[in-house]
C-alpha cells in the first residue's frame, strides 16, 4: 500500500498567504509545547496557550516583535523544532497565531515546516449578522466571532435594529425593551410571542470578546426607514398617532421615522450616545435603506421641514437626514456607515464627506459614491456576499429567494475592474451579509454562512482561483468541524 503523503502547509490554510513556501519535516504540537512573547504580545500569547493547550514560558512557539512590517502583516517560520512568528502589531501577530491555529486545526496538531510572508489586500473585511429579524445568543455571536477571526476577518457589523424587534438599551427609554424587543409569533395557535434584547454588560463582553481577536465591532441602528419596532415603543416619533406595531411579517413599511420632527432628532443623539459609548470602535452604521417616502408626502411636519430647508423633493429630505444622522455620528467621535440609498437625493445638498458607503444593491452604489469621493465598502447582494440567499437553485436548498454559489463568492471582486485609479483607491474592502428573516437557529446561521463566508475571507486576503479553494476544501471543513460548525458540503456551482 502507497505511504499517505503527509499535508502540506498550502494545503491546510484559507485564506492562502501572499507568499509561502513549504518544507520537508514537521513541528508537533503537544501539551507540553511552550509559548514565549514579545511584551506588546502578552494578551495574543495568553490566548494561544488556551486555543493551543500549551505552556507560558519556553521558546518552542515565540511570538516576536519586529518594525519592519505593515500593521496586519506576519512572517511565519515553522521548523521542526521550533515555530515563530514576527510581527510589528498586535494585529499582525494575532493573523499569524490565527494561521498557526489553522494548521493546528485542520492536520491533528501537526503544523508542516514551512516559511510565509503575509499580508491582506484590503483593510475592511467584514461580516454582518442581522439579530433583529431573529434573535442570536452572545455564546452563538462569540462563537461566530471565532471562526471569523480564525479567516482573518476583522469587521463585525451587528444588525441590531429593524422592524421586527430592537435588541439594545438607552436610557430613559424603556419601552425599546418590554415593547420594542418583542412582536407577535403567528405561526403557531395561540398568543405567542418572540424577541431577545442584548443586555448592557453582554454587549460589553462581546465586544471585548471581538477585540481580543482584532475584530471591530460596527452597530447599526436603522434610520428613518425599517423604525416600526422603534414607533411601536414611541409612536410620536412617526408621522401618524399609529397604532404601530412590531411587525410580525417581512418586507418594507411605510411607517417611517418623521423628518420634520425634531424629537426624533434628539432620540437618535441619545441612541448614537449609547452606541458610542457601548462600541469603542470608530465606526456606527445608520442604515438608510429602503425608506418609503409616502407618509412624508402627507405629513405636515415634514413638508415644512421641506419648506424651511428649500428641499425640493422626499429624497432631498432624507439625504438632509441622513446629513443631521451622521453629523450626531460624528459628534461622538466616531465615522458615519450607510447604505447606498444615503446617495439618492444627495446630487444638489452634498453629504459629509466621512461618510462611508457600504454598496448592496450591485456595484454601481460603490462607483457613484467614489465618485462623490466616499470612501466604500463593497456588499453587492448580486455578487456572492449575501449569504442568506440559497447554496444552490433547489427546490430542497433553504434560504431566501435569490442563489449565491460557491463560485459567486470565489469570483467576487470589491473592487470592479472598470473602476479608474482614483475610485480604487476608496475602496475599503467588502463583506458577507446574513439576513435572518427566514433563518430561526444558529446551526442554520452556520450552513449558510460556511464555507462562504470562508471562501469570501480569501477574496479580501489573498484572492485565489476556485480549483484553488476546492483543493482545500477538506482541510476547510476539518477546521470548521473542529470548531464545531455545520456547513454546506454541496455542488460548487
Amino acid at each position: 500500500m502507497q505511504k499517505k503523503q503527509p499535508k502540506k502547509a498550502s494545503e491546510l490554510l484559507m485564506p492562502l498567504p501572499l507568499h509561502i513556501v513549504d518544507l520537508e519535516g514537521a513541528f508537533r504540537l503537544h501539551n507540553g509545547t511552550t509559548i514565549s512573547f514579545a511584551p506588546e504580545f502578552k494578551e495574543i500569547a495568553e490566548l494561544a496557550q488556551q486555543q493551543l493547550q500549551c505552556n507560558l514560558g519556553g521558546e518552542d512557539v515565540f511570538l516576536k516583535k519586529t518594525d519592519t512590517l505593515p500593521r496586519e502583516g506576519y512572517t511565519l517560520k515553522v521548523t521542526k523544532n521550533q515555530v515563530v512568528i514576527a510581527a510589528s502589531q498586535s494585529e499582525g501577530a494575532f493573523h499569524g497565531f490565527m494561521t498557526l491555529r489553522q494548521m493546528a486545526l485542520a492536520n491533528d496538531n501537526i503544523i508542516p515546516c514551512c516559511k510565509i510572508e503575509d499580508e491582506p489586500l484590503y483593510s475592511w473585511r467584514g461580516f454582518m449578522l442581522d439579530c433583529s429579524r431573529h434573535f442570536f445568543s452572545p455564546a452563538f455571536i462569540k462563537k461566530l466571532i471565532d471562526a471569523a477571526a480564525l479567516h482573518h476577518l476583522n469587521r463585525f457589523h451587528w444588525h441590531l435594529t429593524d422592524d421586527q424587534g430592537w435588541r439594545f438599551p438607552i436610557d430613559g427609554y424603556p419601552n425599546l425593551e418590554t415593547i420594542g424587543s418583542k412582536r407577535a409569533e403567528l405561526q403557531y395557535s395561540g398568543q405567542t410571542t418572540y424577541g431577545g434584547f442584548y443586555q448592557e454588560e453582554e454587549i460589553k463582553e462581546i465586544v471585548a470578546y471581538a477585540k481580543q481577536r482584532q475584530v471591530v465591532v460596527i452597530p447599526e441602528i436603522e434610520t428613518p426607514g425599517h423604525a416600526s419596532a422603534l414607533l411601536a415603543s414611541y409612536p410620536h416619533l412617526g408621522c401618524t398617532e399609529g397604532p404601530y406595531a412590531v411587525q410580525d411579517r417581512w418586507g418594507i413599511f411605510e411607517d417611517v421615522l418623521c423628518a420634520g420632527n425634531d424629537e426624533v432628532l434628539e432620540f437618535l443623539k441619545a441612541a448614537i450616545a449609547t452606541l458610542a459609548r457601548l462600541f469603542p470602535g470608530p465606526y456606527i452604521h445608520i442604515g438608510g435603506d429602503e425608506c418609503p417616502h409616502a407618509q412624508w408626502e402627507r405629513c405636515p411636519k415634514c413638508q415644512s421641514r421641506m419648506q424651511k430647508n428649500n428641499l425640493h423633493s422626499e429624497k432631498e429630505l432624507q439625504a438632509w437626514m441622513t446629513t443631521q444622522v451622521a453629523k450626531i455620528v460624528e459628534d461622538e467621535g466616531k465615522q458615519p456607515i450607510g447604505w447606498d440609498e444615503v446617495l439618492e437625493g444627495s446630487e444638489t445638498l452634498g453629504l459629509p464627506e466621512s461618510l462611508i458607503v457600504m454598496s448592496w444593491r450591485g456595484t454601481e452604489g460603490g462607483r457613484k459614491a467614489s465618485e462623490l469621493g466616499h470612501q466604500i465598502i463593497m456588499s453587492p447582494n448580486t455578487a456572492g456576499c449575501y449569504f442568506d440567499y440559497k447554496h444552490l437553485d433547489s427546490i430542497e436548498e433553504p434560504g431566501n429567494l435569490g442563489v449565491t454559489t460557491l463560485q459567486d463568492t470565489a469570483l467576487f471582486n470589491p473592487c470592479p475592474v472598470d473602476l479608474d485609479e482614483a475610485s480604487q483607491k476608496m475602496v475599503l474592502g467588502g463583506q458577507g451579509n446574513l439576513w435572518t428573516e427566514k433563518i430561526v437557529y444558529s446551526k442554520h446561521a452556520e450552513y449558510m454562512l460556511f464555507p462562504r463566508l470562508s471562501i469570501l475571507a480569501e477574496r479580501l486576503w489573498n484572492p485565489q482561483e476556485m480549483s484553488s479553494i476546492l483543493s482545500r476544501r477538506n482541510s476547510l471543513e476539518k477546521k470548521l468541524s473542529a470548531l464545531d460548525f455545520d456547513c454546506f458540503k454541496g455542488n460548487s456551482n
